[in-house]
């Protein structure tokens, strides 16, 4: 291997090393990746690269070069089995609230307080961080194939709203339950509703991306063609955040969002690929057996290098009601590998560190799998899962989803679509390309 090959990958890997990386804001939407999993890192194409790895928008298989390709795409998905909606409104028509209020301001018995103490703290808890969440991404490139290097020029906008029930009164009814057990002189709980804060918290994200992605390739040793590409991106950032008492919030009529003045930065993503060729695979490797035929693609990936805080406009956030006092958008980094055999292709990628994604999130750690099966050569079937390792009890956690999709490509232009779901989660996506 050269040593520019070798220096690049040692410089990738101890940036990946020396950062803490927490969370990235990649929503999976464009088609390719969502029919395949979410996964990227080794699979993406011309038209999904700069979003998973720059260094594949010149690593295109059986595509000539002095081209200029066009695709805009458009995905959305939600997280939510309705039971946001039904625990808001079991709440506000039923009658565990006025009937906490009238008992404990009623009576002097701590007997009959605590008890209602209890009932009320345990429907809380039922209710606690239940939430919806709505994802949108649009995106529009342009590509020119050129010789030596290739280039992406793309406008990307990824959004996210978010409610979540918060259950505020933990500590403050724990203390009146302890209270009313143990004391013998009765409590006072006379005007006790002021102290309630249990919430609906509306969260608001919008990030607006616009990069160019660069990249080039070469061979090294064993004849491995391998692919270096970098997208330096201007990010523009907005969040919004508004909290409600959960006993008056309007599912119909959300509050407006006061939206934060917009954070404008510069960041980068760096990419490497490789095709790892039998000979590479059998004598460096010392690899044997019939899965070495095909080619192998190995890649990894850097994304936002340069990471950086904001802060919402409104209320300000503590630490023990928020998984953070400020969101971020912070360095993501994964590895993957395709194999690609004549009929089809099978691909895999694993994030290298645990991330909180966003907000209300709990945290995520991926693994993915896909893989695109090549009916005929102007049409593809997709399909992928993909897996949460690190699923914790916060909201909108995500878990093990199904997804698939297709690809139609006629006389250069294309069409792709794709859907994932399970018992929570639903989306779809759908993309259009032309070459010239």
């Amino acid at each position: 291997m050269n040593q520019r090959a070798l220096k690049g990958i040692v410089v990738l890997l101890f940036l990946v090393l020396s950062q803490q990386a927490f969370a990235g804001y990649r929503t999976f939407l464009d088609p390719r990746s969502m029919a395949l999993g979410g996964s990227g890192v080794a699979a993406s194409t011309k038209f999904n690269a700069s979003f998973h790895n720059p260094a594949l928008i010149a690593f295109s298989k059986g595509d000539k070069p002095d081209k200029i390709y066009l695709s805009v795409s458009q995905g959305l998905r939600e997280i939510s089995n309705n039971d946001f909606a039904n625990s808001v409104e079991s709440f506000q028509k039923g009658d565990v609230y006025d009937n906490f209020i009238n008992t404990i301001e009623g009576t002097t018995q701590n007997l009959e307080i605590a008890e209602a103490v209890y009932d009320y703290r345990e429907n809380l808890r039922s209710r606690d961080l239940v939430s919806y969440r709505k994802d949108e991404t649009v995106s529009y490139s342009l590509l020119a194939d050129t010789r030596p290097i290739t280039v992406n020029f793309y406008v990307r906008t990824d959004s996210r709203e978010i409610a979540a029930i918060r259950n505020r009164d933990e500590k403050v009814l724990g203390e009146l339950y302890d209270r009313a057990v143990t004391q013998t002189s009765p409590v006072g709980t006379t005007d006790f509703d002021t102290n309630l804060r249990s919430s609906v918290d509306d969260t608001y994200f919008e990030f607006k991306e616009f990069g160019a992605t660069v990249a080039t390739t070469n061979v090294i040793e064993y004849n491995i063609p391998i692919s270096w590409g970098f997208t330096p991106k201007l990010i523009e950032m907005h969040g919004a955040h508004s909290s409600i008492p959960l006993e008056s919030y309007d599912l119909g009529d959300r509050p407006e969002q006061r939206i934060s003045v917009g954070l404008l930065e510069w960041n980068l993503d760096i990419g490497f690929a490789a095709l790892l060729t039998d000979d590479f695979l059998r004598n460096e490797l010392g690899l044997d057996g019939w899965w070495l035929e095909g080619e192998w693609v190995f890649g990894m990936v850097g994304m936002n290098l340069f990471p950086t805080d904001f802060t919402p406009f409104f209320p300000p956030r503590d630490q023990e009601n928020y998984p953070g006092q400020k969101r971020a958008i912070h360095a993501l980094y994964q590895l993957g590998i395709a194999h690609y055999r004549e009929d089809y292709m099978l691909t895999m990628d694993i994030d290298l560190t645990e991330h909180e994604v966003w907000d209300f999130e709990g945290m995520t750690r991926f693994i993915t799998l896909g893989g695109e099966y090549y009916w005929r050569d102007d049409f593809h079937l997709r399909a992928g899962m993909r897996f949460n390792t690190a699923q914790t009890t916060e909201a909108g956690q995500d878990k093990a989803i199904l997804t698939g999709g297709f690809l139609y490509q006629p006389h250069g232009f294309s069409i792709e679509a794709a859907a994932m779901f399970n018992g929570d989660e639903k989306g779809g996506t759908v993309g259009f390309g032309i070459a010239f």
